[in-house]
């Protein structure tokens, strides 16, 4: 036993830290080192010491390792940096120590050695079986034959042979208890997780790095699945992250959405999920999701993912839409039901141009999506097609490398900044247009999915003629005119965000009456606008003016917009107006347009879940509740 040998694996999140009280569970590395330690030769030659996936002070790590031999690290572009700087000291510290990077941030190649010279060796694809090879190896002497790794001797760097790894009946790092003793080595935190029921994706899509693999969707073992929900339900983990590229695709995933309702029934664990729905099967995933919905525990509802709606983009990174007609029906359908479904852009693919892009945007409105739309920077993964230097240079790719802001955190003390490299400019959009691009995407987040002008906007588009992209981009001609001094201030500070995050700087928005948490753009503009709520629609109305001329219409409206927004320690409003508009927003919502119809009209609001200071209000409405309908009441009565 004299001879056998320390290994720790290293997982770190950016978000964990000094400050932060929830943290992941280190699944990829429980789940490879689950499997390292199924091999005989590993387990007789090596004691596995520890998990390192909180992110401390580097020297306080050192100073708790006791002689590693070798030391794993999964990457991914949250935590590399700070990998990176751990190793070197690791190196210093214990120079016979053998440091072995893998994961998606690694290049398939032998240049991540060659730039890092604190890494000896990496591992490709998936890790569960490669890693214990590699340990096995270690322990004879000779690392020659081992399949997917690169490293390091005397003569230069050596790639080895490339297999491809298809399991399916991987070792849990849950049901073999590698994370049992976790609440009581730390227990002033609260655990997030993973749950994993397949792997791999069917789809192509050029800026994804799972694209190129064109994998065929492997299944694990339902029992396995079940086993490892009752596990994460009684062990207390309040957030569940579905690893799946397309939960709803298996014909168990009804049975495994059933298991986590009656989890968290049973148990009250786990609290939320959030999952990656299937692009296909909408049928299963509609079904899913209504389950879900029951029961509350799923975070954002539906994905109905677009990325772009630019045909020439779409072609570019080999990906294929549905009809505007389809995705049309599948928000009336969600929306009629009441469930809550998102979609996702991509702001930086090849072939977009900011027309097409804002149009995209406007688009999602027509659709029926009024409420929940995230768009993304365009990240250059190093794995993806979009990653490869022919790629880059036929679309004409310039890229800012910046920092990662994980927004809803604090400020660390032990912070090591983490980078990424974020598209900036193509050959069909600018930097400068990108940067338009960006702040459009603010402002109609902030506007019309948080819902502060949306039925304004709504109703000049259905009743007037006006498109919601004249109406948004008069609002932004309106206020760099100098027409709305507090708004104004808020526009320009996200307006030079951008401009810095295209130079390599990332500023942070923090709101000091909402808390210490850091704040995306468009949640920065809102909980500003709502703290000064009157003045914003004072200094608004002269531009409302000008697109709804109708005063009296007008006037009416603002009424109801006014009155249906949720704000702290309001728990009811009402409006009086001679319009019944509760009823004529409501069916454009579900798709089923009717005209708007007059009479005398009392709406009552109700807030059925009154928050009562501006902290929660940050949390609650604008966090946990992703824009959306959650920025309005949610009981109203129209009384004729």
């Amino acid at each position: 036993m004299n001879n056998v040998k320390n290994v720790y694996f290293v997982q770190v999140d950016v978000s964990s830290g000094k400050n932060s009280k929830v943290v992941y569970l280190p699944y990829t590395s429980g789940v490879i080192i689950a499997n390292a330690f199924k091999n005989p030769v590993v387990k007789e030659s090596y004691n596995f010491k520890d998990f390192i996936f909180i992110r401390k002070n580097i020297e306080e790590v050192i100073s708790e390792m006791e002689n590693p031999a070798v030391v794993g690290f999964s990457n991914y572009c949250w935590n590399t940096e700070y990998h990176l700087a751990l190793a070197s000291e690791i190196k210093k510290a214990f120079p016979e120590c053998i440091t072995v990077f893998g994961g998606h941030n690694i290049p398939q190649d032998t240049s991540f050695l060659e730039e890092n010279p604190q890494v000896d060796c990496l591992c490709f694809g998936e890790g569960e079986v490669t890693f214990g090879n590699l340990l096995e190896a270690l322990a004879s002497g000779s690392i020659t034959d081992v399949a997917n790794i690169a490293y390091r001797d005397k003569s230069g760097f050596v790639l080895n042979e490339k297999k491809s790894i298809c399991k399916t009946d991987y070792a849990s790092p849950y049901l073999d208890g590698w994370f049992d003793d976790f609440s009581e080595k730390y227990p002033d935190y609260e655990f997030n997780t993973i749950l994993e029921t397949s792997r791999g994706c069917p789809n192509s899509c050029a800026y994804c790095d799972w694209g190129p693999l064109k994998e065929k969707t492997r299944f694990f073992p339902l029992e396995k699945v079940l086993a490892e929900i009752e596990w994460i339900a009684t062990h207390k983990i309040g957030f569940v992250w579905g690893a799946d590229a397309n939960f709803g695709i298996g014909k168990n995933d009804l049975e495994i959405a059933d298991a986590l309702v009656a989890a968290k029934e049973k148990y009250g664990y786990p609290e939320r999920v959030r999952i990656n729905y299937s692009k296909g099967n909408s049928e299963r995933v509609r079904e899913i999701v209504r389950r879900f919905n029951r029961k509350g525990i799923d975070r954002e509802g539906a994905t109905i993912s677009l990325q772009s709606l630019s045909p020439v983009v779409l072609e570019n990174i080999g990906r294929k839409n549905m009809s505007f007609e389809k995705f049309k029906e599948h928000f009336s359908v969600y929306h009629e039901e009441k469930l809550q479904v998102y979609s996702e852009l991509i702001l930086g693919l090849p072939g977009e141009t900011y027309d097409s892009f804002v149009d995209g945007i406007c688009k999602l409105f027509e659709m029926g999506q009024h409420f929940i739309f995230e768009v993304y920077h365009c990240i250059v993964l190093p794995n993806s097609q979009l990653g490869q230097k022919d790629y880059i240079e036929k679309h004409g790719i310039k890229t800012s490398r910046t920092e990662i802001v994980r927004f809803h955190c604090t400020a660390d003390a032990y912070y090591i900044p983490e980078k990424t490299n974020i598209i900036t400019e193509t050959n069909t959009m600018p930097c400068e247009m990108w940067q338009k691009s960006s702040l459009f995407t603010a402002l109609t987040q902030a506007m019309h999915a948080c819902g502060l002008l949306r039925c304004f906007a709504i109703y000049a588009f259905n009743e007037l003629g006006i498109s919601y992209r004249s109406f948004y981009e008069g609002l932004m001609q309106y206020v760099e005119n100098g027409n709305a001094p507090f708004f104004e201030t808020l526009y320009n500070t996200v307006k030079s965000s951008f401009e810095s995050l295209s130079k390599g700087e990332n500023p942070r928005f923090f709101v000091p009456f909402v808390g210490n948490l850091v704040w995306d753009h468009y949640e920065y503009m809102f909980l500003h606008i709502s703290g000064s709520f009157d003045k914003f629609y004072d200094e608004i109305m002269p531009y409302l003016c000008s697109v709804i001329t109708d005063k009296n219409i007008l006037s009416q409206l603002t009424a109801y917009q006014k009155s249906i927004i949720r704000k702290p320690n309001e728990s009811e409003s009402e409006c009086i107006t001679e319009y019944n508009f509760h009823d004529y927003f409501s069916s454009i919502y579900i798709g089923k347009y009717l005209p708007l119809e007059k009479g005398n009209f009392k709406t009552v609001f109700k807030d059925s879940n009154t928050v009562t200071n501006w902290e929660e209000f940050g949390k609650r409405v604008v966090w946990y509740g992703k824009m959306g309908s959650k920025s309005y009441k949610d009981d109203v009565e129209v009384i004729s």
